[in-house]
Formats: structure tokens, C-alpha cells, sequence
């Protein structure tokens, strides 16, 4: 039995208006070990696929035939996205190759040619879906980091989370028993204290909030609905505004400008790119040397502009760039 990953036998949907090569594909297929779907047109192999339950891990189809050629079938296949990423090649005739291009064009992966040679039909099958199981295995390690990367960030984020809840707690507990009993000065700090706390908060549930509609797809809706035409200029000074405001440490590193072309204009979701830039910039001020300064620079061609953000901290421990 020809298997793919998890010990799953591989299906080959193989659509030909030809009952001969039908049958005859389907004998070479079955004797390889792989399981076997057969229709005759584009139509008939979308009722299969429709109806269920077997799926295919990769479809072979005819170009010319009757009712919905292959062409036809590959365009309705890709509207679903349970059958987007199946793995398609088209079988032409000799003197039909010039089709191929079409073919190339819509996506297709590969292409064999009438009359089938049993060898190479076997070769392109084995090679397209072994790199179809690796592809999967790539993306299952993948999301079982992202996963990982999931758990780490819970963690922290409660961590995070009640730090400045027990600081703004606290203070508010102290000021509500002993305000009386406090000088201005002493009123003043557990103010700041509490001010910091809140900034902090603030800037969590922000992360919190764009981290979320980043994994639900809401957050590409709104970029995609939401852009709008504004100048760099503009972005980067609202950036620096951010982080600055959002400084709750207060450390006041300097930060230096260099900005090839500030009045570029750029399209974006420009609250969302005037957060991660100044998230960036909020990074490199907590992890600054003291007497350090931060670099922001900015370039343009005609197509792109560039922002860089540049800071002489220590830097991530080599343990953790794969993270990144």
C-alpha cells in the first residue's frame, strides 16, 4: 500500500473521458498500492468530490473532454477551500502541449502527455505527493512551535498582566487607608506609580488585542479594508509620540533621525503600522544602555520605503533568534 504521512493510503482522483485508460491507470495505480478515484469529466469528479467521503491527495485530469474539460474543472476545483491545496496535473495529447501554458497559468503542478508512459506517470505521482507529505510535516512543526510560542506567551502575558495590577492595587489601597496620613510629595509618587502601572496595562491589552485578530484573520480583513493613504512623515512621528507616551519607565534614551525622504507618501493600515513601529521603538528603549541612543532611519525607492530602528543593547542570546 502506497502511504503518505500518518500511514494514510494515498488517493489519486484520475479523470479521463477515456473508459480504456480509465481502467487501464487505475489497474497500474491499484497495483502501486494507491487507492483509486476515476471520472469521466470535470463534472463527474466534482459530484465525487462533493458527495465524499474519500478525498484525493492528488488529481490527475484530461484537458479536452466532453461536458467540463479540465481547464473548467481545475477553476471550479479552486474555488473551494477544502480542495485549494490538492496537488493538480494535467494530461495533454502531443499535439495539444501549447495548452499547457493555460494550464501553467491557472497553477497547475506539473503535466503528463498522451500516450501515458507508465514510468514517468509513476515518477511525477511518487515526487508530487512526497513533496506534498513534506510540505504537511513542515507545516505541522510549524504550528506545533507556534503552538509552544502560544503557551510561552500565555504565560508571560499573565505574569505581565498582574504586575501592574498589584502595583495600581496596592498603591490605590494605600491612598484610600492612609491618604491623610501622606505628604504631597509621597501623594505624588504613588500617583506616578499608579500612572506607570496604567500606561503599562494599557500597552498590554493593545498587544493582547492586535495579537488576537492577527491569529482569528481579523486583523488582514481590517488592513485590507481599512488602508489608507497617509505620509511617513506622519507615521513616524505618531510612532515616536507612541512609545514615548508609552514609556512608562521613563528612561529617555535620545533617539536620532535619519530620513532620506519624510515626505513619501505610503499606503497602509496606519494604526496598526503606527503601533508595530512603535513597539519596535519601545523594545529598543528598554533594552538601551543608559548613556545609548536609538537610531531610526528611513529610505525609499520607487516602489518601497524602508524603516529601520537600530539600538546598542545587549542584544538576543543566540538560543533565542530561532524564536524570532
Amino acid at each position: 500500500m502506497a502511504t503518505g504521512s500518518g500511514n494514510h493510503q494515498s488517493i489519486i482522483l484520475f479523470v479521463d473521458d477515456n473508459a480504456a485508460l480509465l481502467r487501464s491507470v487505475e489497474r497500474l495505480l491499484t497495483m502501486e498500492g494507491y487507492g483509486v478515484m476515476l471520472a469521466a469529466d470535470g463534472r463527474d469528479a466534482m459530484q465525487q468530490l462533493e458527495q465524499g467521503p474519500a478525498q484525493p491527495d492528488l488529481i490527475i485530469s484530461d484537458i479536452t473532454m466532453p461536458g467540463m474539460d479540465g481547464f473548467q474543472f481545475y477553476k471550479e476545483l479552486r474555488k473551494h477551500n477544502q480542495w485549494m491545496d490538492i496537488p493538480f496535473i494535467f494530461l495533454t495529447a502531443r499535439d495539444q502541449i501549447k495548452d499547457l501554458e493555460e494550464g501553467y497559468l491557472l497553477g497547475a503542478d506539473n503535466y503528463l502527455v498522451k500516450p501515458l508512459d507508465q514510468d514517468r506517470l509513476l515518477w511525477i505521482v511518487r515526487g508530487r505527493l512526497k513533496r506534498r507529505d513534506e510540505l504537511q510535516a513542515r507545516i505541522r512543526a510549524q504550528e506545533k512551535a507556534l503552538k509552544e510560542v502560544e503557551r510561552d506567551l500565555a504565560t508571560m502575558v499573565a505574569h505581565e498582566l498582574r504586575t501592574p495590577l498589584v502595583s495600581i492595587t496596592m498603591v490605590s489601597d494605600i491612598l484610600a487607608r492612609e491618604m491623610d496620613l501622606l505628604s504631597p510629595e509621597q501623594v505624588r509618587e504613588m500617583l506616578d506609580a499608579m500612572q506607570s502601572g496604567q500606561v503599562r496595562l494599557h500597552r498590554l491589552v493593545e498587544q493582547m488585542v492586535m495579537f488576537v485578530e492577527m491569529r482569528s484573520g481579523v486583523l488582514e480583513a481590517t488592513v485590507r479594508d481599512m488602508c489608507r493613504i497617509r505620509s511617513l512623515r506622519e507615521l513616524l512621528n505618531e510612532a515616536l509620540s507612541f512609545a514615548q507616551r508609552m514609556d512608562y519607565r521613563q528612561r529617555s534614551i535620545p533617539i536620532r533621525e535619519e530620513r532620506e525622504n519624510p515626505d513619501v507618501i505610503i499606503q497602509c493600515d496606519f494604526n496598526s503600522l503606527r503601533q508595530a513601529v512603535g513597539e519596535v521603538l519601545l523594545n529598543a528603549i528598554a533594552y538601551s544602555k543608559p548613556d545609548g541612543e536609538i537610531l531610526v532611519s528611513q529610505w525609499a525607492t520607487a516602489q518601497w520605503t524602508s524603516i529601520a530602528i537600530t539600538d546598542y543593547g545587549a542584544g538576543l542570546p543566540d538560543s533565542e533568534w530561532q524564536r524570532v
